[in-house]
C-alpha cells in the first residue's frame, strides 16, 4: 500500500471514530472539571514540604483538533501549586503527538472503559513540556495523565525537581469549573 493510500485509509478511520467521539466536545461555558488524584507518586508536581494539595483542572475539548490540538487546560493552583504565584497550566493548548498516530502506540490500551487514548504535549508555566495521555472514557468523563521527566533523583533532590506523574479524572460541567 502506498503512503498516500495508507494516509487516506487512516483519515477515513479517524473521521469515522471522531464522529462517535463528538459527544466529548465542549461548547460555550462547558468544561471538564476535576481534582488531582492524590497519591505519593505526585511528588514531582508538588512544592517542597507540601501535603498533596487539591489541584483543580479545567479542560475544554475539541474533537476536530484531535490530530493537532484537542484541548486547552487550566489549573487553579496559583496560590499553593508548584508554579506559584502562577498556576501549573494557564489556558495551555494541548498539542497532539501527531507522529504517534502513525505508530502502534496510537492503539494504546490500558484498562477497561476507554474509547480513545490521545498522546499529547503540555507546556506548563514552570515545569517545562510534559507528556500526557488523554483518555476519553465510555462514561463520558476524561482522564488526564501527565508525566514530568527529570534526571534520576538522589536522596537530596528536592521534591519538585523529581520525576513526576499526576492524574486527574474530569467530568463535564455545563457552567464551567469556576476558575
Amino acid at each position: 500500500m502506498t503512503r498516500t493510500a495508507l494516509l487516506i485509509a487512516l483519515l477515513g478511520i479517524a473521521s469515522f471514530g471522531c464522529h462517535d467521539l463528538e459527544r466529548f466536545d465542549t461548547h460555550g461555558d462547558e468544561a471538564y472539571c476535576g481534582e488531582l488524584v492524590g497519591a505519593p507518586f505526585n511528588e514531582g508536581f508538588l512544592p517542597e514540604n507540601a501535603n498533596p494539595p487539591v489541584i483543580g483542572m479545567s479542560l475544554t475539548f475539541d474533537i476536530r483538533g484531535l490530530a493537532s490540538s484537542p484541548g486547552v487546560v487550566t489549573t487553579d493552583d496559583a496560590a499553593q501549586g508548584p508554579c506559584a504565584p502562577a498556576p501549573l497550566f494557564e489556558e495551555t493548548r494541548l498539542r497532539s503527538i501527531s507522529e504517534a498516530f502513525h505508530d502502534p502506540v496510537s492503539q494504546l490500551e490500558f484498562g477497561d472503559g476507554r474509547e480513545q487514548n490521545i498522546l499529547v504535549w503540555a507546556d506548563s508555566t514552570c515545569r517545562g513540556t510534559l507528556v500526557g495521555v488523554l483518555s476519553l472514557m465510555r462514561d463520558d468523563s476524561i482522564e488526564v495523565r501527565l508525566f514530568k521527566p527529570a534526571a534520576e533523583p538522589s536522596r537530596d533532590t528536592p521534591r519538585a525537581d523529581r520525576p513526576g506523574f499526576a492524574q486527574w479524572k474530569l467530568t463535564r460541567h455545563h457552567k464551567g469549573c469556576g476558575f
